[in-house]
């Protein structure tokens, strides 16, 4: 395999052509599977929350409807949702195939980080990057959230092999333009699946121009290739303005996000990648910091290092200056996509050991991340592990209770607020959780949120419940724990000759069952 040594700059010039001899592709594909069997395992037992409420709402909806809301609410995720109509038109909508894209997704960026590690170092730094990344607490936790990051990810993941490949060829002299013609394809998709993936972008542009740092023998090449990525990201950028303006007229969506403050240092620390996980920052902390002083002794440690830590630090510091001048936009799981390149750092200490220890350092590394996320891992795929949600047990809970009713009854239901969420109704259980609440009448309703322009229904005040429950013998009432509707209702009932026949709580969900009394 021929390398073409690129003095002064920390982009190793090798080709990134795959010998066969050596079945290049099984150790990314063993990677990639090991890392979507860890994410995909008991990600049904979540119950779906807010957030991935509106991935529903939104991709079960018809094409014009999905047309009209984007027009006025997340037009920021308007393709990630089109891709996720086209999913579940192939394979329904159910919380597990809601997930399975996701886990999908983060198999797939580990297989392509393996293949990348070993364009900028060797195979066994992709293979132990790939194998760390499955393992982060980030990663576990995209891999299953019904949302663009782990996709976002992925895309990542490609944008940078393509620039690689393309920078190393106009460096060389190679002909280059089909891979920059890729790169600016998949650049624009990751722009368009979420719009922060373009500081990855100007994270490539720092990495190009770090071979310029220093006059070299190289350095023609090294500004051609400065010239293409500059042409590629200026067609990148200008094809988001539109969206991006779009999204800035939508900012109201984004107003949840905290001012930077002190907290945002726990933030970057250890929430960002590590997720609340205090254990695994230290460890991965450790590694990545040996990783960056490993890294510096050695032209493919800077190769490495020059590419992974721009790809890290430029969207968070870049968005983190942006929040300081303008609106708040800096939230760490928005720059989850950076988790790849964290991967890559923890890697180069433990690729760098002698042959003789390298098996031995490698499996105990490998142990202990298994043993350091493992908590965070289980915490994850617990009923309430999203935003305490229940969704799951209260349609559960309904359509056991429901099922000894008589055969053709018909109830009504009141959806009341959603506790830390008063945009939204506990419609959006019925939403995620629709077999539970076939057959119920909803007399409150005026607009369904697939005839809205926005994400969610319109409905009347739930003090109209008493006159609109015309004579059903059963009103159910599901309202948050923390916005406690049963007075208001139960008011409204009673003069109907309605009482409380039953009253449930899952976790911030009330449930009450009000039974007319038969006259």
């Amino acid at each position: 395999m021929s390398t073409v040594p690129l003095r002064g700059g920390s982009i190793d010039a090798r080709t990134i052509r795959l010998d066969p001899r050596h079945r290049a592709w099984l150790p990314p594909v063993v990677v990639g599977l090991t890392a979507t069997v860890i994410a995909v395992a008991f990600d049904w037992v979540p119950s779906v929350w807010y957030d991935e409420a509106a991935t529903v709402v939104s991709a079960t909806r018809p094409w014009p409807a999905l047309a009209r809301e984007v027009q006025h609410v997340d037009v920021v995720h308007a393709t990630f949702y089109g891709l996720m109509h086209l999913w579940f038109l192939v394979a329904g909508y159910a919380p597990f195939t809601l997930r399975l894209p996701s886990a999908v997704a983060v198999g797939a960026a580990a297989a392509l980080l393996v293949v990348l590690g070993r364009m900028l170092a060797d195979l066994r730094t992709g293979v132990v990057a790939g194998a760390l990344f499955a393992l982060l607490p980030r990663v576990t936790w995209m891999g299953t959230e019904g949302r663009s990051f782990a996709l976002g990810t992925l895309l990542a993941v490609a944008a940078t092999i393509l620039f690689l490949a393309a920078h190393r060829r106009s460096v060389t002299g190679l002909r280059s333009w089909p891979w920059w013609v890729g790169y600016v394809a998949v650049s624009l998709l990751g722009g368009a699946v979420f719009l922060y993936l373009v500081l990855v972008t100007v994270g490539h542009g720092v990495t190009a121009a770090v071979p310029l740092a220093r006059r070299t023998a190289r350095t023609r090449g090294a500004q051609r290739a400065l010239r293409c990525w500059l042409l590629a990201a200026a067609v990148t950028v200008v094809a988001l303005v539109p969206l991006a303006r779009a999204s800035a007229t939508q900012s109201a969506q984004i107003d949840w996000i905290q001012h930077i403050s002190r907290h945002t240092v726990e933030e970057v620390v250890v929430t960002q990648w590590f997720t609340l996980n205090p254990a695994f920052t230290v460890f991965g902390w450790l590694l990545a910091v040996a990783g960056v002083a490993v890294g510096l002794t050695s032209a493919r440690g800077r190769s490495l290092l020059a590419v992974a830590l721009p790809w890290a630090a430029v969207p968070t510091v870049g968005l983190i200056a942006a929040s300081l001048v303008t609106n708040p936009l800096y939230s760490p799981r928005y720059v989850s996509f950076g988790a790849p390149a964290v991967a890559l750092c923890m890697a180069l200490p433990v690729a760098a050991l002698p042959d003789r220890f390298f098996a031995r350092v490698t499996a105990g590394v490998l142990l202990l991340a298994v043993a350091l996320t493992a908590p965070t891992w289980v915490q994850q795929r617990t009923v309430t592990a999203k935003d305490d949600s229940a969704w799951n047990q209260v349609a559960r809970l309904v359509r056991s209770e429901r099922a000894h009713e008589p055969a053709g009854q018909v109830d009504a239901v009141v959806y009341g607020p959603v506790d830390r969420h008063p945009l939204a109704t506990s419609r959006i259980i019925a939403e995620t959780y629709p077999r539970a609440f076939r057959g119920l009448r909803d007399p409150l309703l005026v607009r369904p949120a697939s005839a809205s322009a926005g994400l969610w229904e319109t409905q009347r005040p739930i003090s109209d419940i008493g006159r609109t429950a015309d004579g059903a013998r059963v009103v159910w009432l599901l309202t948050g724990t923390a916005h406690d509707e049963r007075s208001t209702v139960s008011a409204a009932l009673a003069p109907e000759g309605y009482r409380v026949d039953g009253t449930w709580v899952r976790a911030s969900t009330e449930v009450v069952r009000y039974v007319r009394a038969v006259r």
